[in-house]
């Protein structure tokens, strides 16, 4: 299949499936199905020449037209072709005249006898010559050979042809359909993740590549199962929203030195312009001359002082000029003060995975942290999930991750006792990466566990100094002993009976 043809292919294909799949329209979608469809011809063409039946027929008759090509025509080799004709003719249960073609073959051979006879007794009586005789008996069994096996040739050619077509339309077509019914799959499962994040306005590319993982349907519900229940439960929602606005715009002033351009117009005199009278000077020009020199002319004895004025150049005469208006650019520094937005720093989440946690829990933690992680991304900001019980795992998600790979991480739960010790240990750990310089924590968790170490608090105010913030989001109703809570900038309370929250304190609203 040549180049044009794939493309061709390509292209139906993707029309195809973008009908039945509004995801297949989505350009990295779209590209990736391009590549695996253009993929798939390339093992397709192998495919066929390497099962290709009518193999071993069409070298038999390439060879054949290439003997005939170069005059070669004998009874042998007409009936080795017609041998080969037979075969193709049984292995596609085709209906070829066999009758005919062995009456051609037997009256070629009696024609050869025949002829030989008739060139004995009459040809060498005719030519004297038994060698004239012998070349034009061998010319006329030539032409007879050379036109059968023509025509010989010609039908085992249509025949083939027709049977190659079809068998590679049909061999085509069953590929075809597999590789449909491959894609069709792949897609009902990325439509239906698409679908799913689209219930939360996630963008599904801003955190995840659809087409990187090969994510099962279990995985899709799983997921699904967080989404819908953050999507029916408008206390979760609500959660969502507020702590997706975790660290607050703050506006900062700055003075900077900018450099401006500015236009100053002037006016300056213009020598060829007679807009206005300036002065008197002593000339020759009539029409600038004062009104007492025209006088002059008005008495025949004072026109001769006239005209001596005029030829010595002393008649008194305006002055007069135009102004000009010019511009031109003038550049200079000023200082300017300038109101700037704070970036939005990484976020790191951990979540309690503990026995305490099965159940509702569990699954509002997971969902939140599931939003959460896609806001934060969607917002270009550095993303590390912490997974914590008495151990912990880590998944960093700032790179190229998978919707497969993150939904593997949250399934994942330990079910053992609460030490968040290890997880703000990795935390603070983290926050002196410079990918993760002045980052938000979040712990998401009952916090049925026990005090911090003190070396923690210690290294949880100098984190504080560095502008790392500390915030909690406890599930079900209960408190943090009160020095647990001095840890956190802000701290919420989700119910799950009553799906409300509410916030306990607002340390940083309060200091600002």
């Amino acid at each position: 299949m040549n180049q044009k043809a794939i493309e061709n292919e390509i292209q139906a294909i993707l029309n195809e499936l973008s009908q039945a799949f509004s995801v297949a329209k989505e350009p990295d979608v779209r590209e990736q199905l391009s590549s695996e469809i253009e993929t798939e011809q390339f093992r397709i063409d192998k495919r066929l020449r390497r099962d290709n039946p009518f193999r071993e027929s069409q070298s038999a008759l390439q060879r054949a037209e290439n003997e005939l090509a170069e005059n070669i025509a004998t009874i042998d080799r007409l009936e080795r072709d017609f041998q080969y004709f037979q075969a193709l003719a049984k292995q596609t249960n085709s209906r070829i005249d066999e009758a005919y073609w062995l009456a051609e073959f037997k009256k070629l051979k009696e024609n050869q006898t025949d002829n030989q006879n008739f060139t004995n007794l009459v040809l060498r009586e005719l030519f004297q010559t038994p060698t004239i005789a012998e070349k034009v008996l061998k010319q006329k069994i030539h032409e007879e050979q050379f036109i059968c096996r023509t025509l010989l040739l010609q039908q085992w050619r249509k025949l083939l042809d027709e049977q190659f077509a079809k068998w590679e339309i049909e061999t085509i077509q069953k590929y075809r359909r597999k590789l449909l019914d491959r894609l069709r799959e792949w897609l009902e499962k990325l439509q239906l993740l698409a679908d799913t994040l689209d219930e939360l306005s996630i963008e599904p590319g801003l955190l995840f590549d659809l087409s990187k993982d090969n994510l099962t349907l279990s995985d899709i519900e799983q997921l699904k199962k967080w989404v819908s229940y953050i999507s029916r439960d408008e206390g979760v929602k609500a959660l969502c929203d507020l702590m997706g606005r975790l660290r607050r715009a703050e506006q900062t002033k700055r003075q900077e030195l900018v450099k401006t351009v500015s236009t100053v117009a002037e006016y300056v005199p213009d020598i060829n312009s007679r807009e206005e009278i300036i002065g008197i000077y002593l000339g020759k020009d009539i029409e600038h001359a004062l009104p007492q020199e025209i006088a002059l002319l008005s008495d025949d004895e004072t026109a001769i002082l006239f005209d001596m004025k005029f030829v010595e150049g002393r008649l008194m005469c305006f002055e007069m000029e135009g102004m000009q208006a010019r511009s031109y650019d003038v550049e200079e520094e000023i200082v300017i003060e300038v109101e700037e937005e704070e970036k939005l720093g990484p976020i790191i989440i951990c979540v309690d995975t503990s026995g305490s946690m099965h159940g509702m829990p569990e699954t509002i933690a997971k969902a939140v942290t599931l939003f959460m992680a896609t806001r934060a991304i969607s917002q270009k900001r550095n993303c590390f999930l912490i997974n914590f019980s008495t151990g912990i795992e880590t998944l960093d998600l700032s790179g190229q991750i998978g919707m497969g790979e993150v939904i593997a991480f949250l399934q994942r739960s330990f079910h053992g006792g609460t030490d968040v010790g290890p997880a703000l240990t990795h935390a603070l750990q983290m926050m002196t990466d410079k990918n993760y310089e002045q980052s938000d924590l979040l712990i998401i968790s009952d916090f049925i566990l026990a005090s911090l170490p003190e070396s923690l608090y210690e290294q949880i105010s100098n984190a504080k100094a560095n502008k790392n913030r500390f915030y909690s989001l406890s599930i079900g109703d209960l408190f943090l002993s009160k020095r647990l809570r001095e840890v956190f900038d802000d701290e919420w309370v989700y119910n799950p009976s009553t799906s409300s929250i509410r916030s306990i304190q607002n340390v940083a609203s309060a200091i600002s």
